[in-house]
This record gives C-alpha cells, sequence and structure tokens, in this order.
C-alpha cells in the first residue's frame, strides 16, 4: 500500500474543515493518530469553514501526524463515502477510527417547511449517516476493531416546535446508529452518536439569528442550563475519547452534549 504505516493508528474525520473538526484533528494526532481530513477550503453552510486545511497540515504534522486531505467527494451519496474509504486504505493500509460530522441545519414552522427543504434535509441527516456507515465499518469488521462516531443532534432526543424536520431526521440517524452500534459490538466495533445542540460555531449562530446581535445570543445562553454555549475544545475532547481506543466499554448509545438541554 502507498504510504503504509504499521505503528500509527489512522482516523478519519468528515467535514473536518470546519466545526469541531480542527480540534479533533489537533487531539487526536497529540494521541499518535495519523489523518484523513475530508472537507472543504469553501464556505459551507453548515460548519462554515473555521481553519482551512493548508493552515491544518503543518500543525498537524508537527504533531508527528501523517495527514490526507480529500475535498472532491459528495458524501451525502453512496460512491462519494467509498470513494473517500478506498484512498484511505490505499493510503495507510487501515482505518481505525471514523468521525462523521453529518447533516444541515433547518429551522422554522412545520407548515413553512418547502419540498425542497425536506429533500435536503434527509439527504443531509439520513442517507449521510447510511452511506457512510456502510462506507466505514466494512474495513473494522475485517480488522475485528474500531470506532465510529457520528455526529447527529440533540435535539434528536428533544422534540422542540421549531425543529420537526430536523429533530425528526436527527432522531432517525440516532436510531439508525445505535442499532448499527448493537449489531456490531461483537464484531469488536464501537458505534456510537453525538447529538450536539447550543455549540458554539457559525452554522447554529446563523441559524439561530445571534451571529450579529449580542442580545439574541445572551438570550439563547440563557436557554442551556449551563448558561454558556459549547466550544469545539471541549466537543473534541469528548469525543476523542470515543475514538482514540482506550475506552471500549460502550456502544450504540447517544450521547447528549448540550449543556444539560436534552439527556
Amino acid at each position: 500500500m502507498i504510504g503504509m504505516t504499521d505503528h500509527r493508528p489512522v482516523a478519519l474525520i468528515t467535514m473536518a474543515s470546519g466545526y469541531v473538526g480542527p480540534a479533533l484533528a489537533r487531539s487526536l494526532a497529540a494521541r499518535g493518530f495519523d489523518l484523513v481530513l475530508q472537507g472543504t477550503d469553501d464556505a459551507d453552510e453548515m460548519v462554515g469553514v473555521e481553519v482551512p486545511f493548508a493552515d491544518q497540515v503543518p500543525a498537524l504534522e508537527a504533531l508527528g501526524a501523517a495527514v490526507m486531505t480529500v475535498t472532491d467527494v459528495d458524501l451525502s451519496t453512496a460512491e462519494g463515502n467509498q470513494t473517500l474509504v478506498a484512498r484511505t486504505l490505499n493510503r495507510f493500509g487501515r482505518l481505525d477510527s471514523a468521525c462523521l460530522v453529518t447533516g444541515l441545519i433547518v429551522v422554522g414552522k412545520f407548515l413553512d417547511m418547502t419540498i425542497d427543504q425536506w429533500e435536503r434535509v434527509k439527504r443531509m441527516n439520513l442517507d449521510m449517516v447510511f452511506h457512510g456507515l456502510q462506507a466505514v465499518l466494512p474495513p473494522m469488521v475485517d480488522a475485528r476493531s474500531g470506532q465510529v462516531v457520528v455526529f447527529t443532534s440533540a435535539t434528536g432526543a428533544r422534540p422542540d416546535p421549531i425543529t420537526s424536520i430536523y429533530g425528526g431526521t436527527r432522531a432517525g440517524a440516532n436510531g439508525l446508529v445505535r442499532a448499527v452500534g448493537l449489531e456490531y459490538a461483537r464484531a469488536g466495533i464501537q458505534v456510537n452518536a453525538v447529538g450536539t445542540n447550543y455549540m458554539d460555531f457559525p452554522g447554529f449562530l446563523k441559524a439561530s439569528r445571534a451571529d450579529t446581535d449580542p442580545e439574541r445570543r445572551a438570550a439563547i445562553e440563557a436557554q442551556v442550563p449551563m448558561r454558556k454555549l459549547g466550544t469545539m475544545e471541549e466537543l473534541a475532547s469528548f469525543t476523542s475519547v470515543l475514538l482514540d481506543g482506550t475506552s471500549r466499554f460502550q456502544t450504540g448509545q447517544f450521547f447528549s452534549f448540550s449543556g444539560g438541554w436534552s439527556t
């Protein structure tokens, strides 16, 4: 295999140019992982671009990680996911951990939702999870080992009047992840979902209309039992434990990461 490494585990992170991607990549590199980062250097409607790959890679390599970046696959399709995993195996010969960042935030009253919004939300919140899991699991099954975390949403665990189609599709994704985790537990694979809400990142702030209005942000923070928004560094720290192989006694679980807003 080209560039195959035997001594370092390999982690795949999708949508890694924004959201939790940069912080999680640093955390896993520091824990001894080589990395495959999928994403874009262009603005993205969900995650934004916090740290372009050109800026991420040198710092990750300084931590000892070999890094491959992928920017030309569509992860809402089966082909895109299969291509990403095939490139990972071609470069490194293994896939130990995968963090699948998925989804599109759409909020509003149910009767105001359009068919186009419904189709897009299903594609990003359900199809992306299905195709991602079908792509990353086979090499882990072959190895009888692996860790997968799928990012969904805490709204999938707590119905909310203005997130009907978003929370509904996220609930479906949570159910899928939990069932798949139980199905492959005997194969030595952990599959868990992390559902976030009230996170300090561009997609949430824009959807909540708090990106340019400090008073609106303060009002949103007041809705969180912990009275703050979660940071990407906090989320990366929590997620790393589920991916780095040091804690292997949980699978088929949904973990709410929402400051106490949902359980």
